[in-house]
């Protein structure tokens, strides 16, 4: 999360010549929320109106002041962002990704395992991806309460207790 924004999407690619483009979006519910979403990617902002929605939370959209596929390919890859506090309110037990990354991982007994560097979702869950200490390598979990039990986002840490397969410490 930077400045109290939270990472909503990607603009994965154009959607036809008259400049409307694909957004991997990674909150579930924006779509209910609102058909207008003024986003930014941190240098620009922009106006979005949803036009509809495809599978696996990809919408299409128009973006105020973009009427070309060639405007719309510039846009490719680009990251966007929106005010926290003009997201929906979240359930017991939901995060934002934003909120996770960066979090520290640490065992039952508050021993650090790594830090939260990505949190992908390839269909069936969310899988968060963890950078291990003193290591140049990450792995891979999924993200569930029997993996994840305790999420504290005020001390900024995530207990993990990993699967009987894989191991303890």
């Amino acid at each position: 999360m930077t400045n109290g924004f939270i990472c909503i999407g990607v603009i994965t690619s154009p959607h036809g010549i008259h400049g409307n483009v694909k957004i991997k979006i990674f909150i579930q519910d924006i779509i209910k929320f609102t058909s207008y979403i003024t986003l930014t990617d941190k240098i620009n902002t922009y106006t979005i109106r949803i036009a509809s929605t495809l599978k696996n939370n990809v919408i299409v959209a128009q973006i105020q002041n973009i009427n070309s596929r060639t405007e719309a390919e510039k846009l490719r890859n680009k990251y966007l962002y929106m005010d926290k506090v003009k997201l929906p309110p979240l359930k017991e037990g939901e995060f934002y990704h934003d909120e996770l990354i960066g979090l520290q991982v640490v065992f039952s007994d508050k021993v650090p395992y790594g830090f939260v560097k990505a949190i992908h979702n390839f269909g069936s869950c969310d899988i968060i991806e963890l950078s291990l200490l003193n290591k140049k390598k990450s792995v891979m979990l999924p993200f569930t309460e029997n993996v994840f039990p305790d999420i504290n986002l005020k001390e900024g840490y995530l207990v993990l207790t990993l699967p009987e397969i894989i191991g303890s410490k």
